[in-house]
Order: structure tokens, then sequence, then C-alpha cells
């Protein structure tokens, strides 16, 4: 979403800088290229090169929820079998994500407050952003350890499927405790998820954001 990059670059990318105290530089990517690469910012750091891909619960803002989820497939137009979703292909030269819980602010509609529709959010509109900066290296271990390895998604994935055909209905295979398959037959894609419990998420994060227009500290 063009009004959350355009928060992040100017309160959070523009201002970060390194362990010494050194600006870092940063690019965000809008070429075709890149964005078929999974790279929506490029971080320098040295001789580092930080290749990030973004993803936001845009449509759970404000919603405090405990997870992320992460694809495995999904149904596109023009295709009669399932896309590799961004979390299981390996062809992406992503190596880290920026994950972002979002917070906007809300709008009196008939007497109660209530969130904006996200096709009405503007750039001013958000409060708190809350961020994690995760190697996708760590993330991909992580689920591994958790039984969630490529090829069991895709086995998930394949359940999930011939259990629900087309069905609008959303399903949920539990892996553990932590870690669970979603199949959401709402959306016109019906993407096929693992959702992933955020405490997990923090344990491995290499930093934890706030992101405000006052700026950004890590917690």
């Amino acid at each position: 979403m063009y009004y959350l990059d355009a928060n992040t670059n100017k309160n959070f990318y523009s201002k970060l800088h390194d362990k010494d105290g050194n600006h870092v530089s940063y690019e965000r990517k809008t070429d075709i290229s890149s964005q078929l690469n999974g790279i929506d910012v490029e971080l320098i750091v040295g001789n580092r090169h930080f290749f990030i891909d973004e993803k936001a619960s845009i449509y759970y803002s404000n919603a405090m929820i405990p997870t992320f989820a992460f694809e495995i497939n999904s149904m596109q137009h023009g295709h009669e079998q399932p896309i590799d979703g961004w979390f299981i292909n390996e062809d992406l030269k992503t190596n880290y994500y920026m994950l972002i819980w979002p917070n906007v602010k809300c709008e009196l509609t008939d007497g109660k407050w209530i969130r904006k529709n996200p096709s009405e959010i503007q750039y001013s509109d958000f409060t708190i952003i809350e961020a994690m900066l995760i190697e996708k290296k760590d993330l991909v271990n992580e689920a591994i350890k958790h039984g969630c390895d490529k090829v069991h998604l895709i086995e998930y994935a394949i359940e999930l499927r011939e259990m629900m055909g087309i069905s609008n209905e959303r399903k949920d295979i539990k892996v553990d405790d932590y870690f669970k398959i979603t199949y959401t037959g709402a959306l016109n894609e019906k993407p096929i998820n693992v959702v992933i419990q955020k405490s997990v998420l923090k344990k491995i994060a290499k930093a934890t954001y706030l992101i405000s227009e006052d700026g950004y500290a890590e917690i």
C-alpha cells in the first residue's frame, strides 16, 4: 500500500542508523523486476545488502492480532493450479521480512468509532506501527522445527484444497500450539497460509520496532 510505504520511508528507513551511529542507506524498490523478486526495500549497511520484503496485516489494523500469515499458495487468474506463495518460493531474492502490524485512526460513523476502510486509508491515518525484522533463513529453520518444512507445507495445502474445493468458507489445520495452516475461501485467490504465533516470531526477530510520526524506537 502506497501510503504505508511513504510512512515507513519517512518515519523509519530514512532515520535508520547502524550500531555505530552511521546513517543506513536505503532504496524503495518499485520496478517490476524487484517486485517479482520479492524486494520492496534494499538496505545497505557497510558491505551487507538486506533485500527486504514488507508484509503488512493491513486488513487487521487495530486488531492487535497475535499472529502473522505466510502464503503457501493461492489461485491466480489464468491458472488452473495453485501458484506457489512467497513463503515457499525459493526463486525470490528476499533475505529479510519486515512484518508490519499497523494501527490507524478511527472515524465516527453512525455514532460509533470504527477504523477506516483499508481502501480509504491515507498517509496521515497511521498512528503506531509495530514492525519486526526477521531473517528469512531463521524463519524457515524455525518452521522446520515445527514440522512445517516446504514439503509438509505443500502437503497440508493439497489436503486443504481437496477438502474444501471452491468453498467460500474458512478452514484450519492445527499443526501445534504455535503453527496452523489456514484456507480462506472468502478471498478471490483462496489463499492457503501458514499462520504463526507472534511469540515465535518475536523470539527469532533481529529487532522489533514501534514507528510513528515522531520516528521509531526499538523495543
